[in-house]
């Protein structure tokens, strides 16, 4: 089994880079000083990926504000007369860091335009092109509006229905992708279904929502599950309408996954984004082939646990160094 290894989500910004954006924010910079920031840092991280031949390349998402954002501002979920970047503040699941929760408060159709920020992907390689969105069950969780209580506990109904038509709209997305871009992967990344208790009422219509969102696409597709134990969902998450299952080493049980309950490929997120540590590829690469011994995949890529936008951009490097190293060291 020849394995590979790949990046599943935001990057950090350099603190040269969020310098120039806070004094922006202060009027003491301007925003053509910031974007070219990140557009360099942007390349930089392209190159990167290059220079260590990471078997599928994305750009970084150094320009998402948060992994919600660009999609709220496609698909307006925001009150009128408002815009995405005025959603209220809120707590991102298990770190210390915060998105602007979008508002969900019609029936969503068409997006105003692409989800995704597509200016760097001609400068990857055709055949190595990836693209990460939310997965539709993140999007709706993550949101506020029609599909919650005051409290905001769930609607089950008018949940399930936003669900589908999200799915839709990342379907829509998918296909334009695929088409206009030549994209090889996309990704959908589930920060809650690990997390939240409410994931156990909708495990079915979870699958479902993956189904209309990867329905007609000939991409390769993965859901990477993180923030909690994927293990929970054995054994039907083997049977998920994506190619790819990805999930966090450091907190799924993997011993529950070695009794033949598994064949599916594997992401498994064995670099920890949520320390500075530099893992030694060594202990990456015997770690890895452990996993493989007990479970068995169809295949096996290397991946962080989750994004890495949590550390310093340099262990950033540092920490994708590890996984390049590893991999080859597997192999």
């Amino acid at each position: 089994m020849e394995a590979e290894a790949y990046l599943n989500g935001i990057l950090p910004r350099s603190d040269s880079a969020l310098n120039i954006g806070s004094a922006w924010l202060k009027g003491r910079e301007t925003s053509e000083s910031y974007h070219k920031a990140l557009e360099k840092e942007t390349k930089e991280f392209i190159e990167l990926q290059k220079n260590l031949g990471l078997d599928f390349i994305f750009d970084g998402q150094l320009f998402w504000d948060d992994f919600l954002r660009p999609i709220a501002s496609a698909l307006k979920l925001h009150a009128e007369g408002s815009n995405a970047d005025e959603n209220a503040v809120t707590r991102q699941i298990y770190t210390n860091t915060f998105y602007r929760k979008p508002l969900i408060l019609k029936k969503l159709e068409k997006a105003e335009k692409p989800l995704n920020d597509d200016r760097f992907l001609d400068l990857i390689p055709s055949g190595k092109k990836k693209v990460i969105l939310p997965s539709p069950f993140a999007l709706a969780y993550l949101s506020g509006g029609i599909h919650k209580n005051e409290d905001g506990t769930i609607k089950n109904d008018a949940f399930i229905e936003a669900l589908f038509d999200i799915a839709k709209v990342l379907n829509k997305e998918a296909k334009r992708l695929e088409r206009e871009k030549n994209v090889s992967f996309i990704q959908f990344n589930e920060p809650c279904m690990c997390y939240a208790e409410e994931t156990k009422g909708f495990v079915y219509n979870t699958a479902k929502s993956l189904q209309i969102a990867t329905e007609n696409i000939k991409v390769i597709t993965s859901l990477h599950l993180y923030n909690g134990d994927a293990s929970k969902f054995l054994p039907g998450i083997a049977n998920y309408p994506v190619d790819r299952i990805g999930l966090d080493a450091y907190n799924t049980d993997l011993n529950k996954f070695s009794n033949g309950n598994f064949d599916k490929f594997l992401e498994l997120g064995v670099v920890n984004s949520k320390n500075s540590l530099i893992e030694e590829p060594e202990t990456l690469a015997k770690y890895a082939k452990q996993a493989i011994e007990k479970i068995n995949p169809q295949g096996l890529a290397l991946v962080p646990n989750r994004p890495l936008e949590l550390v310093p951009q340099e262990i950033a490097k540092k920490k994708i160094e590890s996984l390049a190293k590893a991999r080859e060291l597997l192999n």
